[in-house]
């Protein structure tokens, strides 16, 4: 659970006041709000994962504001405080949704029992939500695979006067290039070269287009040989302190000076403690500088220009974990950052969340970047989590969405 935040709708200022010194001393971070409304805002402003409403209150009653706060991917898990014991108002509570009800006078040990369950609960319920929308997606991702090649198939003869066909063709292909792209050209060379005694005459488009894609099948067979070779054998480690390989780090930033350039980022690196910076890790400095540079470019393709991508290293509980913060354009639905469904898609092979082309950074833009750093970090008995913070520290008070990307890995102890 990364937030045990609880908000409490209660317009009686003393229970309220009690309510929140309560639940505080359980160690929630309680928000009050003194009627519907307000607590409504509050929610809307920044989701919480449990909410505590009184029944009857001025504006927007409790069951209203029960049925307000149906929206949005994973729904809070409401509790109603009453007065009433009438069991038709607690049956009418229990239908419209809430997970629990509690009757006053409050007895501290029933509130503490109940909100516990109650983040057990929304923590369920957020893990299934997410297990729903991973499987929808491949589902989508599989649907658009057979449509894709069922176009293909459907084009037949190519009618040259057609060139926003042609055209439209050339950027699924841009987008979608190498092996199942080289397939569907070929069946279009057959349909429209002439034979000429000898030889073969084929368009120069088509041709431009065979080579662009042969060019990318052959990019992306290094790709796959490389991550079947971390897969499928021990790479050599070399013992390197926190200081060594900051430094080494500090180097490969350094060389990625033209990627940088690219869009105007900035990379600021945080410093190493002095306790720390003479504990051990084992490092393939190979494999972990080509995971750490493809994550900066990452960051810096989905950046905002002219924005500084930050890299914290620290220690804790012996793990050398190392943060890179950037500041993510909106994504095509209008949100910003990665979705929760998406945080352990994206390092599965050929899966994008942009479906858009970056020819200046020189990629492949297959989805296979990310799996090759999932694969070295595991090899190196580490761990890679990708998930949304927020940043509080602009000045002007607005808080800014920001993608981390976190890789753990374990500190080598001399007795080991």
């Amino acid at each position: 659970m990364k937030e045990k935040r609880i908000l409490v709708a209660e317009d009686d200022g003393v229970l309220g006041f009690y309510l929140k010194q309560q639940l505080s001393e359980l160690g929630y971070q309680v928000v009050l709000a003194k009627d519907g409304k307000s607590a409504l805002a509050s929610y809307l402003e920044k989701p919480f994962p449990v909410v505590i409403t009184d029944y009857e209150m001025p504006g927007l009653n409790g069951d209203e504001l029960i049925s307000s706060l149906k929206i949005g991917d994973v729904e809070p898990v409401i509790m109603m405080i009453t007065g009433n014991s009438d069991p038709k108002l607690i049956v009418k509570v229990m239908k419209m949704g809430a997970f629990d009800y509690i009757i006053k006078p409050i007895q501290n040990f029933e509130i503490a029992l109940k909100v516990k369950r109650a983040f057990e609960f929304y923590e369920m319920k957020r893990i299934e939500t997410i297990s729903r929308k991973e499987h929808q997606l491949r589902l989508e991702g599989q649907l658009e695979w057979i449509q894709w090649k069922e176009k293909m198939n459907s084009i037949g003869k190519l009618k040259r006067q057609n060139q926003n066909l042609f055209e439209s063709l050339k950027h699924s292909f841009c987008q979608g290039a190498g092996f199942g792209a080289l397939v569907s050209i070929l069946k279009m060379v057959n349909d429209t070269s002439e034979f000429d005694g000898k030889y073969y005459k084929i368009e120069s488009e088509l041709m431009e287009l065979i080579q662009t894609n042969a060019d990318m099948a052959e990019k992306s067979l290094n790709a796959f040989a490389e991550i079947d070779s971390l897969i499928t054998t021990q790479p050599s480690f070399e013992k390197l302190t926190m200081f060594e390989l900051y430094l080494e780090m500090k180097g490969w930033i350094d060389e990625m000076s033209h990627i940088l350039e690219i869009q105007k980022h900035k990379i600021v690196i945080s410093d190493i403690h002095n306790h720390h910076s003479t504990q051990n890790l084992l490092i393939n400095k190979s494999c972990f500088k080509k995971s750490f540079t493809e994550i900066i470019t990452n960051a810096c393709k989905f950046s905002f220009p002219d924005t500084t991508i930050t890299i914290i290293i620290k220690m804790e509980n012996e793990w050398f974990k190392c943060a890179i913060y950037n500041e993510p354009t909106a994504n095509f639905d209008g949100s910003v950052g990665i979705p929760i469904q998406f945080e352990n898609l994206i390092f599965e092979p050929f899966y994008r969340l942009s479906k858009s082309v970056f020819e200046s950074y020189g990629t492949l833009d297959f989805g296979l970047g990310l799996s090759y750093v999932d694969t070295c970090i595991k090899k190196h008995n580490g761990k890679i989590s990708i998930f949304n913070v927020k940043d509080h520290f602009d000045w002007n008070g607005a808080p800014k969405t920001k993608v981390a990307f976190q890789i753990s890995l374990p500190i080598q102890n001399e007795t080991k």
